[in-house]
């Protein structure tokens, strides 16, 4: 038998047809929602720079990559997608971008480069200060290098104590150091040539 003699009368075209118009309608309304602009999300995330973990939102993880603070809370992140810095929190543009679309209970591995993330590390943005200025005016006594600080909406580092001064860092904790390399032009279209599968 042919399914054109199956729908061949009119009353059996028009179950065809409501048919496969309830069965087009429970499959998108069963659709779960997609993350979309203005929404906030909950994630957990591990970030990683060059294969070595650096931050999680999960503490199993955190301890088996040695990185476990005990002073601190390891919790999703909540995020609003297209929030306001200083009013809600965010993630950089490119992350966000990736998270738009994804369904609760999804994973995505996401890759950045530094200017999409949280940039290259600046020097200009390395203040020094007197260092019984910045004490009384921060009321910070106890100064040691590497531990972060807030002030407000302003984020920084202790890159540097001496005897009278304080060098204070303004780059965000995830900002890439360049490294410079210089190679030999013979051994880098060496190295491409194999790259691209010439040799």
């Amino acid at each position: 038998m042919k399914i054109t003699q199956l729908i061949d009368t009119r009353p059996k075209k028009i179950l065809w047809a409501a048919g496969f118009v309830l069965i087009f309608a429970a499959v998108f309304l069963i659709q779960e929602p997609t993350v979309g602009p203005g929404d906030t999300v909950v994630i957990n995330y591990t970030i990683s720079l060059n294969g070595v973990i650096i931050d999680t939102s999960i503490e199993e993880i955190a301890q088996r990559a040695d990185i476990f603070d005990q002073e601190r809370t390891y919790e999703p992140l909540v995020i609003m997608i297209g929030g306001t810095p200083g009013e809600s929190a965010v993630a950089p543009y490119a992350v966000e971008r990736e998270l738009l679309g994804m369904r609760v209970g999804e994973k995505k591995t996401v890759r950045l480069y530094p200017y999409e993330a949280y940039g290259y590390f600046d020097q200009s943005k390395l203040l020094e200060m007197d260092k019984e200025e910045f004490i009384r005016d921060s009321g910070i006594e106890n100064l040691e290098e590497g531990q972060t600080y807030q002030m407000g909406t302003l984020v920084f580092t202790i890159y540097e104590v001496t005897e009278d001064k304080v060098k204070l860092d303004f780059n965000h904790r995830f900002a890439v150091i360049a490294n410079e390399v210089v190679i030999p032009r013979e051994e880098f279209e060496k190295a491409a040539q194999v790259y691209v599968g010439n040799e």
